[in-house]
């Protein structure tokens, strides 16, 4: 609003002052200062009409001057535009990153509170009972066909005593722990946990144990068992690490 009564003001003064060009010659020819006769009336009055050439540039040179003034007031426009864009877009900018580390922060405090169950468990006796029993079933020579052995003679009903103990306790372990990998990989598809989190739980001795032990026995007991869980322990460390750190002594 204040440029635009400003803009007004100018055009105003300009139009009084086009006039005043135009009309000075009358106005001194009516008030006498110029000669009534015919000769001087010709020659005073008849460049009036060209007294308004001057007018007519000037009003060109200031619609060339306003043209110039609002073109740079454009600019300063457009400046000023750009610059409330840029603040505009670095608030943005600082504020996605916040959210994004808030949501780091809260994923970190979920995937911990999901993982300590695991740790719990991972931890507890039944566990390590579990992996000292797969630990020295696993070294005995032909684990895996004594295992089938036991298998088929469980399924005829032919197990007693000793055998069957031994293989009650065999499997359990291996349901027991293969479950905890299901688990975790299970997670790990939902997106709860990543690979950090899950490292803390399962080191390269579980997944060691996990694909030379366990995985053998599976396979005896289905030729089309399904690999997703030992897949899963086989992408947490590079093959290297499995064999290297986690072969139980």
């Amino acid at each position: 609003m204040k440029h635009k009564g400003y803009w007004v003001l100018v055009f105003i003064l300009a139009l009084l002052i086009s006039l005043f060009l135009g009309l000075v010659p009358y106005a001194l020819y009516h008030l006498g200062f110029i000669s009534p006769t015919e000769q001087n009336v010709i020659k005073i009055v008849e460049p009036v009409g060209g007294m308004f050439g001057p007018a007519s540039a000037f009003f060109s040179g200031f619609a060339l001057i306003a043209v110039i003034i609002s073109i740079q007031q454009q600019r300063e426009a457009l400046r000023i535009q750009a610059e409330e864009l840029e603040l505009t877009r670095k608030e943005i900018g600082d504020s996605t990153e916040a959210q994004q580390e808030m949501a780091r922060h809260q994923k970190n405090a979920i995937s911990l509170e999901v993982i300590m169950p695991f740790m719990s468990e991972i931890s507890s006796p039944e566990m390590r009972r579990a992996i000292i029993t797969l630990s020295k079933f696993g070294r005995k020579e032909k684990f895996d066909e004594i295992y089938f052995e036991l298998l088929q003679k469980n399924k005829a009903d032919l197990l007693k005593g000793a055998e069957l103990e031994e293989f009650d306790l065999i499997d359990g372990s291996r349901r027991k722990f293969v479950g905890l990998f299901h688990k975790m990989q299970r997670l790990y598809a939902t997106g709860v946990v990543d690979y950090e989190i899950i490292r803390v739980v399962l080191g390269p001795d579980s997944c060691w144990l996990l694909l030379n032990i366990i995985e053998p026995l599976d396979s005896k007991i289905r030729s089309n068992y399904s690999t997703l869980s030992f897949d899963f322990a086989r992408s947490l460390y590079p093959e290297e690490i499995i064999e290297s750190q986690g072969k139980h002594d």
